[in-house]
């Protein structure tokens, strides 16, 4: 599947309160700069994911995409199918 831009996908955030583990968020494209690197609007849990984030809202740039068993920080995935 291509990135385009307003799709939902996952964003994997480091866990600021547990070392060593990562959250995954859901984002929004809206911004496509090739099939594995986007910008993304990633939608925290308010201060749960981001104490210094006040509106609810991450903006990252050039995330890539990650297809490994392990997910990386700063990455992001398509949703799993159900």
């Amino acid at each position: 599947m291509k990135p385009t831009i307003g799709r939902i996908v996952h964003f994997v955030q480091p866990d600021k309160y547990d070392a060593g583990k990562q959250k995954m968020l859901p984002a929004m494209i809206v911004a496509v700069w090739n099939d594995t690197c986007v910008n993304l609007q990633v939608f925290t849990d308010g201060t749960n994911s981001e104490p210094c984030e006040h509106d609810g809202v991450k903006w990252v740039t050039s995330s890539t995409l990650d297809a490994s068993d392990a997910p990386q920080p700063r990455t992001w995935h398509w949703p799993p199918k159900v």
